[in-house]
């Protein structure tokens, strides 16, 4: 799925990681990234099974729709502080090994460093 513009550093990750491994790119339009129950909508449609999206978007996607969520085998987010709330309710619903946190300012890499969810502590 391509969220952001293809200007930015990112998308180089949905665009490149999917034409490299076979897969289909959905665009998704802006005015579906407005609105959210549409977005939630589009990624259980075209059952969307690896994503690149802020942090933002999966905390709110979280609260919204996690059922959205239910073809997913990796969702990648980053660019803000985790919400340690919304990745244990993610991982709650997605399981282990789905759930990837990643960062990179843009001068050095698409992702710099990244973090596997793996497990959740109480």
């Amino acid at each position: 799925m391509q969220l952001s513009s293809y200007a930015f550093d990112g998308a180089t990750f949905d665009i490149f990681g999917a034409l490299l491994n076979g897969a289909k790119i959905i665009i998704v339009p802006k005015e579906t990234m407005l609105n959210v129950r549409q977005l939630a909508d589009l990624i259980e449609k075209q059952r969307i099974s690896v994503m690149f999206i802020t942090t933002a978007f999966f905390n709110v996607l979280v609260d919204i729709d996690i059922s959205c969520l239910k073809h997913v085998r990796k969702i990648l987010f980053g660019g803000e502080q985790v919400s340690v709330k919304h990745v244990r309710k993610a991982f709650q619903y997605l399981g282990s090994n789905k759930i990837k946190h990643v960062y990179g300012p843009t001068e050095s890499t698409v992702f710099a460093t990244c973090y596997d969810v793996n497990e959740m502590q109480e």
